[in-house]
């Protein structure tokens, strides 16, 4: 089975070289890496370039024109996308992964396997550690069973069924809702230990909480859901700020009428699961 794996990079010089050797050394063999220089300021151009010719099974593109800043979400996938646009192969299984990333050498070999024996299942992942007080600790910011946009892995069947990866802010929570109302399964496999050499969201924590709350409005959550989303966030960081940027923010694009992401239909399905999360969390019978 082929794998592609496309690698979005953005001032990763120092990073990069340990990633993709990291892919390299794996168990189950990577057919093609695509590298896409998206906008960077130092010398990842020029670290990507060198890769693709150290290894066959690399290529290396520059995406002109993008911005020389980190920015979550659609700038994100506009250089995946444009990767993918890049890629020849027929492909069994694709990801989407961080250039700061260090697997285990029986990465894709502990999914493919999982992929095989369960022919439901339609994303997964292992699990992030970052470094905490020079110890490697598993980040539990999110969701035990969201996976985490630095290192999303599909079966090509469903990628396709979900129409790729949006161009936007929350498009890696709109993929996992897409497949399940595709009725597809996701896994994370806490075995699987990914070593992160940036803090997750470093890049990104000054608009964090504003992002936060444009999601929830470009998810098509109700008032409700924001506001216990919002208060979630607070209660996370111990501060009321959190719960004023995000909740600003809903009602910023609730007001403004701002585009959403998503139909009706599936609004509707993500609100029913958002729900019914709440309903399990807090012990009452559905």
């Amino acid at each position: 089975m082929k794998i592609l794996i496309i690698i979005p990079v953005f001032n990763e010089e120092n990073n990069i070289e340990k990633c993709i050797d990291s892919i390299q050394n794996q168990t189950y063999k990577v057919s093609n890496i695509i590298l896409v220089n998206d906008g960077s300021t130092d010398k990842t151009l020029e670290k990507i370039n060198f890769l693709s010719k150290k290894y066959k099974n690399v290529k290396s593109y520059d995406l002109k024109n993008s911005l020389s800043k980190p920015l979550p979400g659609k700038k994100i996938i506009k250089a995946f996308n444009y990767g993918l646009s890049k890629n020849k192969l027929k492909y069994d299984f694709i990801g989407k992964f961080d250039g700061d990333l260090i697997l285990p050498k029986n990465y894709f070999e502990i999914l493919i396997n999982e992929f095989k024996i369960n022919n439901k299942l339609g994303l997964a992942s292992g699990v992030i550690a970052s470094m905490v007080n020079e110890k490697w600790l598993i980040e539990n910011m999110y969701d035990k069973d969201h996976v985490r946009g630095g290192i999303k892995f599909y079966s090509r069947e469903a990628f396709k069924q979900i129409n790729g990866l949006k161009e936007s802010i929350g498009w890696d929570t709109l993929d996992e809702m897409q497949l399940k109302y595709s009725r597809y399964e996701i896994k994370v496999f806490k075995n699987i230990i990914t070593k992160q050499i940036r803090k997750t969201g470093d890049r990104y924590i000054k608009k964090k909480y504003f992002n936060q709350g444009k999601v929830m409005y470009l998810l098509g959550y109700d008032v409700f859901l924001a506001l216990v989303g919002s208060i979630k966030f607070s209660l996370k960081e111990r501060s009321l700020m959190p719960f004023l940027k995000s909740i600003f923010s809903y009602f910023y694009c609730l007001v403004t009428n701002e585009k959403k992401i998503v139909n009706d239909k599936l609004a509707n399905f993500i609100k029913n699961f958002r729900y019914k999360r709440i309903k399990e969390k807090i012990g009452f019978n559905i």
